[in-house]
């Protein structure tokens, strides 16, 4: 190991040392469990002292530069630079604390822990729950500042998340893992009735108190939208590019999706056939179950097909998703494992269906194409080899992740299990450029949100006459929309440069194979993509690749 990339490693240690103080729950999640006592702190000498240290960063790594670092180490170098530019801003102008109800939620910083193999569990669950009343006492008094700073929606989701955590952390003394850990109840009972008060009284000092004045803009802005396609997704590309990209991407799967609905039913009637294929679905009883079959059934294929290595040990478990979580996952989510756990445990959260209108959506069509996303080969298998390499479980990778990766491969897994017959139906092609659809309208939709002023109820709007989704399905996609600048135009974007890149290869590689392709691909972790290309591929390939995507020269 050279002296420059010793210097970078020491200076990465350092640096998380210091950030995971204000980070405790991203620091839990890569395994470093001394922070699994605290609550992410938010006084102003807390914000200060961040923004110092990420220009402390900025200021190490432009005097060391990293020309003369080791390869593996360069990306580091990239991944981390982008990070804190992307914080630094941040802080300097949004800072969250005035506008941001949920982001003080601390539910699920309990949740956390009932997943993770957390060393030292009691007690961190003692301290987080102690912390739980004034944590919210002083969230409080922040939020009272600027109240019109709120936006509605973001209020809204607050009140929603704290009322349901309620009733969660008072269910926690039944948890067996709680009951392990705690032989007498008494010692967690008044902490866990507290902390339910707590975030009870925090659901109505927002509703009563601040629900009148909340008429905030979530948006990110232009500037800080730009700094995320070039720091954390290393995109050659400006927003107008993309949204070219985007348009057209929607007009051509469109008009795909009504030559596919012409063969399968004689005419180009695409909510009717929407329609007979949402009513086949499993009842509310055993839809957990069939998800678990169909998970076990993609697992199967992909290893009988020799897709891509598949890593191991690893374990998956389907689950109903937590109450306090299902306004901000109105399907399917993935929790993957933390990178020191040796048994790799994913888990795979499936929201119940509210009423059969929302239960169509877990029909016996799209449902396979979920579990191929969601689980294999998609997110747990990316992500659990991103886990097992020493390289892609860095620092700086494992917490900078870019949906041009996880997402676009998870989005291109889909098209591959239908290109291979696991998605063999003829049905399953129309379910497939749905899909599509709905991915390439997130492209504008993402950029129009944050960066030119396009209101909710608009993009609402506009997600009931294209994809033809219920109202209340458009608004709780659009939730994390809001919340997630530049992540819902990963999914496309993603897919169409992996398989850009496929095409390519196979076409200039004599010994081409889709399973050595894949372990290249996922080699280098979760970062963002034209990163993970120029890793595997070499420069040429990855700048030729998005040219050919996105028409830029």
């Amino acid at each position: 190991m050279s002296t420059v990339t010793s210097e970078f490693d020491r200076l990465v240690r350092d640096y998380y040392r210091a950030w995971f103080r204000y980070h405790p729950e991203a620091a839990v999640d890569v395994g470093a469990d001394e922070y699994a006592g605290l609550l992410t702190p938010h006084g102003d000498d807390d914000v200060g002292a961040l923004l110092a240290l990420n220009e402390m960063l900025l200021s190490a790594l432009d005097e060391l530069g990293p020309g003369e670092l080791e390869a593996e180490s360069g990306l580091d170098f990239r991944v981390l630079y982008g990070a804190a530019v992307i914080e630094r801003h941040e802080l300097i102008e949004q800072d969250w604390r005035r506008s941001d109800p949920v982001r003080f939620l601390p539910v699920q910083a309990i949740h956390q822990l009932m997943l993770r193999p957390v060393e030292g569990f009691g007690r961190a669950l003692l301290a987080r729950l102690s912390a739980i009343p004034s944590h919210l006492r002083s969230a409080r008094r922040q939020l009272h500042v600027s109240p019109e700073r709120i936006p509605s929606e973001w209020l809204a989701a607050a009140v929603c998340e704290a009322q349901r955590g309620a009733h969660y952390i008072r269910e926690l003394r039944r948890h067996p893992r709680v009951a392990r850990a705690f032989s007498t109840p008494g010692r967690i009972a008044a902490l866990v009735d507290g902390a339910a008060r707590s975030l009870e009284e925090y659901a109505r000092f927002l509703d009563d108190e601040l629900a009148p004045y909340a008429a905030g803009d979530f948006a990110c802005g232009p500037r800080q939208f730009d700094r995320i396609l070039r720091h954390r997704h290393f995109l050659e590309v400006d927003r107008g590019g993309l949204e070219r990209f985007g348009r057209e991407l929607l007009e051509r799967t469109a008009a795909e999706l009504r030559a596919v609905t012409r063969e399968l039913r004689g005419d180009e009637d695409v909510p009717a056939l929407t329609a007979a294929i949402r009513a086949d679905h499993p009842s509310a009883e055993e839809f957990l179950s069939v998800y678990r079959e169909q998970m076990r059934a993609a697992c199967r294929f992909v290893r009988e097909h020799d897709l891509v290595t598949v890593p191991e040990p690893q374990h998956l478990r389907v689950l109903a998703t937590p109450g306090f979580l299902r306004h901000q996952i109105p399907f399917a989510a993935y929790v993957e494992p933390a990178p020191d756990d040796p048994e790799q445990r994913g888990f795979y959260y499936v929201t119940p269906a509210e009423g059969q209108e929302l239960l169509g959506e877990h029909n016996r069509l799209a449902l396979p194409h979920t579990c191929v996303h969601e689980a294999w080969p998609g997110h747990h298998l990316q992500f659990v080899t991103a886990n097992r390499r020493a390289a892609s479980s860095s620092l700086p990778r494992l917490i900078n992740r870019s949906s041009t990766l996880y997402e676009g491969w998870a989005l291109y897994c889909e098209q591959l299990m239908y290109e291979q017959g696991f998605l063999g139906r003829p049905e399953q092609r129309f379910v497939l450029l749905r899909d599509r659809l709905w991915r390439a309208l997130r492209v504008q939709l993402d950029i129009e949100l944050h960066t030119a002023g396009l209101p909710l109820d608009q993009a609402a709007e506009r997600m009931q006459r294209v994809l033809g989704f219920p109202r209340e399905q458009a608004l709780a996609d659009l939730s994390w929309y809001t919340r997630a600048p530049g992540a819902p135009l990963g999914y496309a974007t993603g897919w169409a440069l992996i398989g850009a890149a496929r095409r390519r290869l196979r076409e200039e590689e004599p010994d081409f194979t889709l399973k050595r392709f894949h372990d290249r691909l996922l080699a280098a972790g979760s970062i963002g993509l034209p990163l993970a290309l120029q890793a595997a591929f070499g420069d040429e390939l990855a700048r030729e690749v998005q040219r050919s995507v996105f028409g830029t020269q």
